[in-house]
């Protein structure tokens, strides 16, 4: 079988058989891939730690007959997200999962693979809430995805809209002004701060992005925007939006 070298991150990982794992890999070169990994279970298999979830290598791979590859080295680049933080897992997951749901196979993007990158590794930052890279992540692959939101404008009037709180309608594609407001009854309450920061996003300046210290109200209104944007342009929750949830519901409980 032919064989070629890619570096990749894990975005998912299945069991299969009695020693084996199935993996779905972003890679940079060849974009998304469907992986095998025969005997990674095993307790003397040395790919085993180098498979795991969120993990960055440098891989050799076979072709395979069908649609998987065959995984016949690997040696780590990096560790983006230690899953042993649950919080920190959860948002890596939730980048992994959007990644995984929105990107064809065999689709090489090298800027959205280095956008991964950089999210998984944000995620890692202990200096900051790993929440902020999830909001930035997510921005990005919306914008990507061609559904950037008109934040300057009323969405559905075309005014500008003066600086005061405006509302976020996803059917609309982006703020609403008071008066238009009404026409969405889910339309998010977005406050002068929030806007301000969702038109940082829009520039999709990185560095600018890093330096925001971002209070935990703006950012629990981001996360608000951001989900019903996925909700609706993918007309499908992603299921680590609700593992998330339980996390920070367990949280606050403890306290």
């Amino acid at each position: 079988m032919p064989t070629y070298s890619d570096e990749g991150v894990v975005l998912r990982r299945i069991d299969y058989g009695e020693a084996d794992r199935i993996l779905t890999v972003l890679t940079r070169e060849h974009g998304k891939i469907g992986v095998i990994a025969r005997g990674v279970r095993k307790a003397q298999s040395r790919l085993a730690s180098r498979t795991d979830l969120f993990v960055r290598s440098r891989m050799q791979l076979a072709r395979g007959r069908g649609d998987l590859d065959v995984l016949t080295q690997a040696e780590p680049v990096s560790t983006l997200v230690h899953t042993s933080d649950a919080r920190r897992a959860a948002c890596a997951a939730l980048c992994a999962e959007l990644a995984d749901r929105v990107l064809e196979s065999h689709h090489p993007d090298a800027e959205i693979y280095q956008l991964l990158v950089d999210a998984l590794a944000a995620c890692a930052d202990v200096s900051r809430d790993p929440r902020a890279a999830v909001v930035w992540f997510e921005r990005r692959m919306i914008d990507r995805l061609g559904y950037a939101p008109q934040l300057q404008r009323c969405a559905a009037c075309e005014r500008m809209l003066p600086e005061e709180t405006a509302w976020f309608s996803a059917a609309a594609g982006g703020l609403l002004c008071e008066q238009c407001a009404s026409r969405d009854l889910d339309a998010i309450a977005c406050p002068v701060r929030a806007i301000k920061v969702l038109r940082t996003a829009a520039t999709g300046e990185t560095n600018l992005w890093s330096r925001l210290r971002i209070d935990a109200p703006t950012l629990s209104t981001l996360e608000r925007v951001v989900e019903a944007e996925l909700a609706y342009h993918l007309d499908r929750r992603l299921r680590s939006f609700d593992v998330l949830r339980a996390l920070e519901r367990q949280s606050a409980s403890a306290l």
